[in-house]
């Protein structure tokens, strides 16, 4: 397949082998992904409803062309060709539509599954299909709980009901071992036309009034999305074009999964199974997004400084993490340093951290060291309980940040003893501990080190870097999350089953971190896996998964895009890395 990436006068191309896709957001939650051939039950157009994500369309087909030979990302919308038919796919923000367009009048086939996300149903599942005036209207109905209606908008009212329950074998969700591989999804319908419109609500009346609506306003909403769309091209002036493109499309794909609904604006931490707003996630990601979207990245931060509970914490998005406080707080200063805050800001976000450090030190701390149970960090598929590296460098710039704001010398103590304690415990002179009684090497130590670089001394973390970096580095351009001789190291993600996850897979999100960090203190002392990261990223970015989007992960053994398929701190660090390069130089 080829693969186009075009934003206003400039393009890059590559045929590529693997089998890659696309994702469209609303810039409201939904989204749209489609393959080749689906291929997950997660591929398809999905819309908020409840607070929760349904499935609402399969697959959409046009008859009697061939498969699809280019994929072409324009980041407002997305072309794919087959044969001599281009096919364009659009979702109109803040609308719970899509617009499909053909560049010449033909036949599509339409295939359903309605359903939640996560609820895969087999049985008491109804669509009813009648015509309202000029739309065709398609009632849902599961049993007695749900009740949908999708509503499509053509130049005619020209179709033919299927009304057949086809199987559908899905071979990537086999891969990643996620249950059931098959499912009966609904042919519903062919319709002829070259526009199509399709809008869902809970209400008839609403869902073909918006469908009216959009195929009227359709070239106006368009238009709207292009013009916003043209000011991507000055976020950056990398003389680069592959670089500049994958830049772009990371501010493109984190500004996809920022967005406002009933819980205020966030970040979804990804898709399609990460689709809530998770504080550590948003926090990690904040200032990736305060690059080209400074309001955003505030307004954001001030909401999750609201959350912070009696325990020092932050609780609610989601339950028991231990280092979402800090990150939040490790952002908050980076934004102060770069005087993005006025006066009664910075009041408030130190009056809220005094308060958050009383009640960690009453409610997490023991002997001094911030503590945590199992699976509270972001390795939350392993029991990590006790005193972790990175926990200790979040409560160490917690504390740093406290005494610049307040100067008062509480603070500085609190630092001083806990950098004293942590050093006695962590650092054996060679290499810094996973765990105040765990040395087994992984790469939280290259978070300590962005986190709170004073920990150590420069060359102390250069020989850290230097004895870790054979046990981690992956010859492709990453770094797995475990030891490679360690006997828990697992070379291939095992997907949903997460033993790999922490135990080998190699995170993007992490590996743009390390390498700014291996600049930071290095230099081009580690000019290589610098360069690799850079290039692997990219290249992720733009040729592998969902094109135009940063994935979560891939295996230890070789280059994929694998995980989640387009991660919000995969984006943001990919955006921290490049201008932290591109300002050092």
């Amino acid at each position: 397949m080829r693969i186009v990436h075009s934003l206003n006068h400039e393009k890059i191309e590559k045929e590529v082998q693997d089998e890659v896709g696309f994702l469209l957001t609303n810039k409201s939650g939904a989204y749209l992904s489609l393959f080749n051939q689906p291929t997950s039950r997660y591929q398809g157009w999905f819309v908020p409803f409840r607070n929760n994500l349904y499935k609402i369309i399969e697959n959409i087909e046009p008859t009697g062309f061939p498969s699809v030979g280019q994929l072409e990302n324009v980041f407002w919308s997305v072309n794919r060709k087959r044969g001599s038919l281009n096919e364009n796919f659009f979702l109109p923000p803040k609308c719970n539509s899509l617009i499909y367009e053909i560049s010449e009048p033909g036949e599509i086939e339409l295939t359903l599954d309605i359903k939640e996300s996560y609820q895969d149903p087999e049985f008491g599942r109804f669509y009813e299909i009648s015509a309202e005036k000029d739309v065709i209207v398609i009632k849902y109905r599961y049993e007695n709980e749900a009740e949908f209606y999708l509503a499509i908008k053509s130049e005619t009212l020209d179709y033919q009901e299927i009304g057949e329950w086809i199987s559908r074998n899905y071979q990537l969700d086999q891969k990643r071992n996620s249950p059931p591989f098959e499912r009966y999804v609904y042919r519903a319908l062919r319709i002829t036309g070259q526009k199509i419109v399709f809008s869902i609500a809970e209400e008839k009346k609403e869902a073909v009034k918006e469908a009216r609506f959009v195929f009227k306003k359709g070239t106006v909403l368009k238009k709207a999305a292009m013009e916003k769309n043209e000011k991507l091209s000055h976020l950056t002036d990398i003389k680069d074009t592959e670089l500049k493109m994958a830049y772009i499309s990371a501010c493109n794909s984190l500004d996809d999964l920022t967005f406002s609904n009933q819980n205020g604006l966030g970040i979804y931490a990804g898709l399609p199974w990460f689709f809530d707003f998770w504080a550590r996630d948003e926090a990690v990601s904040l200032r990736g997004l305060g690059i080209f979207s400074g309001e955003k990245a505030k307004n954001i931060l001030f909401g999750l400084l609201a959350e912070i509970e009696e325990d020092g914490r932050i609780s609610t998005r989601p339950t028991g993490n231990v280092d979402a406080v800090g990150w939040l707080f490790k952002r908050a200063g980076d934004f102060i340093s770069e005087k993005k805050f006025n006066k009664k800001e910075i009041k408030i976000i130190k009056e809220i951290l005094e308060k958050s450090i009383e009640g960690l030190l009453k409610h997490h701390t023991q002997n001094s060291l911030a503590i945590n149970a199992s699976s509270e960090t972001w390795m939350d598929s392993q029991d990590r309980n006790g005193a972790r590296i990175e926990a200790q460098a979040l409560r160490l710039k917690m504390y740093q940040m406290a005494y610049q704001l307040t100067k008062e010398k509480k603070y500085f103590e609190l630092e001083r003893k806990l950098r004293e304690i942590t050093r006695d415990k962590f650092w054996n002179g060679q290499f810094l501990a996973d765990g105040s009684d765990d040395f087994t090497i992984r790469p939280n130590i290259f978070l300590a080190a962005y986190i709170y670089p004073d920990f150590l001394e420069k060359d102390e973390w250069t020989r850290c870097f230097e004895n870790i970096l054979p046990k981690l580095w992956l010859d492709w351009g990453g770094f797995a999350t475990i030891d490679k001789d360690s006997p828990l190291f697992r070379d291939s993600h095992t997907g949903q089953e997460p033993t790999s996850y922490h135990n080998g897979d190699s995170w993007f999100y992490l590996n743009n971190l390390i390498a700014l960090v291996l600049y930071q203190f290095g230099g081009r002392k580690f000019i290589c896996q610098i360069d690799k990261v850079l290039e692997a990223s990219a290249k992720e970015i733009l040729w592998k998964g969902l094109i135009g989007c940063h994935a979560e992960l891939s295996s230890a053994k070789e280059f994929n895009s694998e995980g989640c398929w387009t991660q919000a701190w995969s984006s943001a660090l990919f955006l921290e890395l490049i201008n932290g390069l591109k300002n050092n130089d």
